[in-house]
């Protein structure tokens, strides 16, 4: 099974697909794990960074960044479905549209980006984390994990641990 932040981003992009584009606002990058950020990035037509969502982001911030993804992609491809695989179950969007919106894509927090230096060091303590509270998952590799055996705890149960453990080892609020 995928961990909760893989199928969170996945959701949020389907819901980006099924919703109209909205204007974005500027959006910096929030560093609470103690290592250096990268450089802000905006969500602004005409940007040439990425934009990169944070751990305090609301769920409205967050729909506006994979919703300017969304409205590039629809630019783009015009014919594209938008809304679930193509034909032949080929991808909503063509290639060249994908490849046009790439930067447009939002990055995820700095503090979960396999990109810091810290994150693997973080993954492990997350996974420990979750393990002390009950949860029985195995750590895959940094930024994944897997149940391990039938779970006792309830869906919301584990939603909960996961966000306290979040908090805890990655900052941010939730």
């Amino acid at each position: 099974m995928i961990p909760k932040l893989v199928a969170a981003a996945s959701l949020l992009l389907l819901a980006a697909c099924s919703q109209p584009a909205a204007s974005t606002a500027n959006v910096a990058s929030l560093n609470s794990s103690g290592a250096s950020a990268p450089s802000s990035a905006t969500a602004t037509s005409g940007s040439t960074e990425q934009p990169r969502l944070r751990m305090d982001m609301s769920d409205e911030e967050k729909n506006r960044l994979f919703e300017a993804h969304t409205a590039c992609l629809k630019e783009k491809d015009p014919k594209g479905t938008g809304n679930g695989p193509g034909p032949a179950g080929q991808r909503q969007y063509n290639e060249e549209a994908w490849k046009a919106c790439a930067s447009k894509w939002p990055l995820p927090p700095w503090e979960m980006d396999s990109k810091n230096p810290t994150f693997a060091d973080n993954w492990h303590k997350n996974v420990q984390c979750l393990n002390s509270r009950g949860m029985k998952v195995i750590e895959t590799e940094p930024g994944s994990w897997t149940y391990d055996g039938e779970q006792t705890l309830s869906a919301e149960e584990r939603t909960k641990i996961e966000n306290e453990c979040q908090q805890e080892v990655f900052g941010g609020r939730k």
